[in-house]
């Protein structure tokens, strides 16, 4: 099986990056407008500009975290097929001692052999563009929305992530996105603990890890984490020694949460840190999920 790492580009400028194991479908899916944080305008194209396979998960989330670090320039030149500024973009970067620009020479070994820029045909679809714009704030231009739209929408993300946790992992549905202060998600997440064999990795742990990676720092200042279920204690202090700016989750766990149910780790004021808590978004829909995953293990019906 081979995973693929992508990037689409909106007319509006904004990139989407992303990983799949099935490009097609998932092509698909973005022109339906199915896709979490990327947001779909039937009067806005969407191309496809690079898609590169991985022989692992693992290698494909390494890439795609890479290309995340990418700055406008690159992926905009990755877009014009720009060779000559892409080399200079990557010597820069190795002079800088960076190893990111190999996917760069990679996308552009496949343009010299006649393959184009992605080594597949670019795909024009209808569609997706995301805000570039920060989530604690609206944009101000034409393509503005409330920031309660744009929390639904990124908690929209996590619940899709969750169903992904049951559905390829059997593990139990909780998804979590970090998004940085710029509006990019920098990482995501679902449970992972009996597929890891990882006691500590929850949704949230793992969307941090990635984050961090992302930003190459343990700090992960001004960003907003959407998570489905109210964070337990060790994810709420992972939190907060993150400097985490704000947590928004769906359901409350009135057994073990740690943002206000039982605990209120997140805003103790003897902590050094105190993050911004916002609970209850979508949270019958993340309930009902729970609830079902969990019938549906102890083989109990419906209802």
């Amino acid at each position: 099986m081979s995973f693929w790492v992508y990037i689409l580009k909106c007319s509006d400028g904004s990139f989407y990056t992303g990983h799949t194991d099935d490009l097609e479908h998932r092509m698909a899916q973005h022109q339906a407008g199915e896709i979490a944080g990327c947001y779909t305008h039937v009067r806005r194209p969407l191309t496809l500009i690079f898609s590169q396979d991985f022989p692992t998960r693992e290698s494909a989330l390494e890439s795609e975290i890479q290309i995340k670090k990418w700055s406008r320039a690159k992926k905009q030149a990755l877009a014009d097929q720009d060779w000559e500024r892409l080399q200079l973009l990557a010597r820069n970067r190795q002079a800088a001692g960076s190893d990111r620009g190999s996917i760069l020479r990679q996308a552009q070994d496949h343009h010299e052999q006649g393959h184009g820029s992605t080594g597949s045909p670019r795909t024009d679809l209808e569609v997706p563009w995301k805000t570039r714009g920060s989530t604690g704030s609206p944009r101000t231009d034409s393509l503005s929305m409330p920031t309660e739209a744009i929390d639904e929408h990124r908690m929209r993300h996590a619940l899709a992530l969750a169903e992904r946790a049951e559905r390829e992992d059997d593990e139990i549905p909780v998804g979590a996105v970090v998004i940085d202060a710029n509006g990019e998600v920098i990482g995501e997440g679902w449970n992972r603990n009996i597929t890891d064999r990882d006691p500590t990795a929850h949704a949230e742990i793992v969307a941090m890890r990635q984050a961090g990676k992302a930003v190459g720092n343990h700090r992960l200042v001004g960003c907003t984490l959407y998570v489905t279920l109210e964070p337990c204690a060790m994810c709420a202090m992972a939190m907060v020694h993150a400097r985490i700016a704000r947590v928004v989750y769906a359901a409350a766990d009135p057994k073990t949460g740690a943002a206000g149910s039982v605990f209120d780790l997140l805003r103790d004021p003897r902590h050094n840190h105190r993050v911004e808590v916002q609970g209850g978004l979508l949270a019958e829909k993340a309930g009902s999920r729970l609830s079902a995953y969990f019938r549906r293990k102890r083989g109990k019906p419906a209802g």
